[in-house]
């Protein structure tokens, strides 16, 4: 357990009360449950106007939006053409023949010019006047090479030019259009330029041709890169005023969003849900944990944990982005305040509830439980609070490993934006939980009586106002309760006991002496005793008031009730026996009660208290040792042990006589290294060191100093004074 309840709810049996807790969680999950489901339904027909906005509780193949993208898909592929680079040659070698005739006809003087241009117009039937032909014929050889050239020129830029001339009606319109442009530039003199124009033109013809199985093969390729069209969660399928159409209503019976009346179905399969989550938790404190089961708080705690995490899991199934969030949260929390092992337990029942309200997403289910036991497993052991960021940054990498593993089982694309970034989300959702269960934890410590770990944590730092007082004002008693601390710590791990709270309440258990300090030897340094000039019977009240004044500080300072207990039980009802035999001793006659000379009490109900009560005693007898070897150390402690057992101070504490065995063995190794055994050299050793010391000590020791290495001594004094 990292958590401890307050020991007045522990009498609590799992009988009325539990039930009570139980059947309310039961009740509030399934109100969560079936209101979730019957709220996401939809009494709607094709034609129907939509009422209201309805978005998709988990993710669907949209099949037709799917097709519709495959086809925009292929439509943005381009046609593939093929040129044919021998029509180009073809008509070049077509242009040379014309040009050929033309030199002929303009060199033939014989013949009458309108009569060369008629022969010309009636060879080349390009739609040309007259007139035109008689500049062209007039021209000499050498303009006529000039032209030739020029329309080599126009029809290769025009049919050449890296696409050529397509087969279509555009294609042959551009490329004789640039042709004509062309004609203008190269010629100046208006009949030269019309005449270069229309016989380029008139050249010109379709040499790119559609290429059939090309552009059939590119598109499909297009449409199988397509991924299915997914309806994702929280996406809307209806917008509200839409009309709807059959396709919708398909999309809405693939969701189980389509109701045609009142259904009782959710609300009877969310209360046998909610009986099995709700019995599986509980059945695991019955067989396992039936210590928490007994506290009332961690009950409570449990149940409140596990609801509000459904009420939270219900309100942001519409945002995939926290979809991870939810169930680390609770199990961090869990783990933090009541049990470990339920923090495990809760990681899987609530990644089943998550589950449901998110429409049996399985991604959601498997990546929410294992987010949930690496919260669990990062805060089993807290040193400090902001442990629980590291944890969160555990539930976030093994959020992300898990999300990428599913999407790669199931095919998705790694290389989409939109994988990424749920990706980066599962990452940040471990963090998130991590920060939402510091914040909230705090919040339920005090209510119900629970200390945890990070609490512990928090009181046992030297900074503390309370211990800061102590060693200020008490230094003595704050040393004494340093060492306190580290013996009840390695004891209480022994007997398999909450260590790091038997520590800080060992810190805790003496700050009583801090309101009159000079009273107990611990802080006296070799000055006057003032109980030498006290009655007994005073002295005892004194020693015994540090109890009260220890449990009014811890008011004042609002120390958790589970540090109270170590100041109000560390004594028990021991007799303070150095005052009561003094007592005797001074008696006149009127004759000495015991009871005013032992402490208020109670004994110790935990065997956290029981063991500080041990050491306490332990360590400050041991210091009143001369010679503090093993087997003296042993023997006071086990005199210790044996007298509190004698008189029932242990009886309400849980201690086994097996587990008071490992305590007394823990003690006396502790104690050992804190009192060291005074070290005895071989007597062949010591004369060895003599003869260096005769010899100009070469570094030896005279025997008196060797034999009071490690020795030291204290001056007798009373453990509780």
């Amino acid at each position: 357990m990292t958590g401890l309840a307050d020991s007045a709810f522990k009498a609590h049996p799992m009988g009325v009360q539990g039930s009570l807790v139980a059947a309310g969680v039961w009740l509030l999950a399934t109100i969560v449950f079936a209101t979730t489901l019957l709220a996401q339904r939809i009494d709607v027909a094709a034609g129907d106007l939509a009422p209201r906005t309805v978005v998709a509780p988990y993710g669907v193949v949209d099949w037709g939006a799917t097709q519709k993208a495959r086809e925009q898909a292929a439509k943005l592929v381009p046609s593939v053409y093929t040129t044919n680079n021998q029509i180009l040659r073809n008509q070049e070698a077509a242009l040379h023949k014309d040009f050929s005739l033309i030199l002929s006809l303009s060199i033939d003087q014989t013949a009458p010019l309108d009569l060369r241009e008629q022969t010309i117009a009636q060879a080349l039937p390009i739609g040309l006047p007259l007139s035109v032909w008689g500049k062209v014929l007039s021209l000499s050889p050498a303009s006529l090479s000039q032209l030739q050239q020029d329309a080599l020129v126009i029809i290769s830029s025009a049919m050449g030019n890296g696409n050529g001339v397509r087969n279509n009606k555009v294609g042959l319109a551009e490329a004789q259009g640039f042709a004509a442009q062309l004609a203008a530039q190269e010629e100046q003199q208006p009949s030269l330029r019309l005449f270069l124009a229309d016989f380029t033109k008139s050249l010109i013809v379709p040499n790119t041709f559609l290429n059939v199985q090309d552009t059939a093969a590119r598109r499909q390729a297009a449409m199988d890169k397509v991924p299915t069209v997914k309806i994702l969660k929280g996406e809307e399928v209806l917008q509200a005023g839409q009309v709807i159409t059959p396709a919708d209503i398909k999309v809405l019976q693939e969701l189980g969003l389509l109701d045609q009346g009142f259904n009782p179905a959710p609300v009877i399969g969310s209360a046998l849900l909610s009986f099995v989550l709700v019995a599986l938790i509980a059945g695991y404190l019955w067989f396992l944990r039936r210590q928490t089961l007994l506290s009332l708080p961690a009950t409570i705690i449990t149940g409140l944990i596990f609801t509000t995490s459904l009420i939270g899991a219900d309100i942001v199934k519409n945002l995939p982005a926290l979809s991870y969030l939810v169930v680390p949260t609770a199990a961090i929390m869990v783990t933090a305040l009541v049990d470990s092992g339920l923090g495990m337990v809760m990681a899987g029942v609530l990644a089943l509830g998550v589950a449901t309200l998110t429409g049996a997403d399985l991604n959601v289910a498997l990546v929410s439980f294992f987010g949930g036991l690496a919260g669990v497993f990062g805060v089993t052991r807290l040193s400090q609070r902001y442990d629980i960021i590291r944890a969160g940054v555990l539930v976030g990498i093994v959020n992300l490993l898990a999300l990428a593993g599913l999407d790669i089982m199931q095919g998705a694309a790694l290389s989409q934006a939109t994988t990424w970034e749920t990706l980066l989300w599962g990452l940040l959702d471990g963090i998130l939980a991590a920060v939402l269960a510091m914040g909230s934890i705090p919040f339920l410590e005090g209510p119900f009586g629970i200390i945890t770990s990070m609490k512990l944590i928090e009181l046992s730092n030297p900074n503390q106002p309370l211990l800061r007082k102590l060693l200020v004002e008490a230094p003595g008693t704050y040393h004494h309760s340093i060492m306190v601390g580290n013996l009840a710590e390695q004891a209480t791990e022994a007997v398999g006991g909450n260590s790091l709270l038997a520590r800080v309440g060992a810190y805790y258990h003496d700050i009583g002496k801090s309101k009159r300090p000079y009273f107990f030897v611990d802080n006296q340094f070799g000055a006057d005793n003032p109980h030498d000039k006290l009655a007994p019977t005073v002295s005892a009240l004194i020693i015994s008031s540090h109890v009260r004044d220890g449990i009014e500080l811890a008011r004042q300072y609002h120390l958790p009730d589970a540090i109270v207990q170590f100041i109000r039980e560390h004594h028990g009802t021991t007799l303070i026996s150095f005052f009561y035999h003094k007592a005797l001793a001074a008696d006149t006659g009127d004759g000495v009660l015991e009871e005013d000379f032992r402490y208020d009490g109670p004994r110790p109900q935990s065997k956290e208290t029981a063991i500080v009560m041990l050491a306490d005693a332990s360590e400050a007898t041991s210091r009143t040792l001369k010679h503090p070897t093993p087997q003296t150390i042993e023997q006071v402690v086990r005199k210790i042990i044996k007298d509190r057992l004698e008189d029932g101070q242990l009886d309400e504490s849980n201690l086994t006589l097996k587990e008071l065995d490992t305590i007394a063995r823990t003690f006396t190794r502790v104690l050992t290294g804190m009192f060291h055994q005074r070290i005895e050299y071989p007597e062949s050793v010591l004369k060895e060191m003599e003869r260096s010391r005769g010899r100009g000590n070469m570094g030896g020791k005279p025997p008196g100093i060797i034999r009071k290495i490690g020795g030291h001594s204290t001056r007798g004094r009373h453990p509780h004074a």
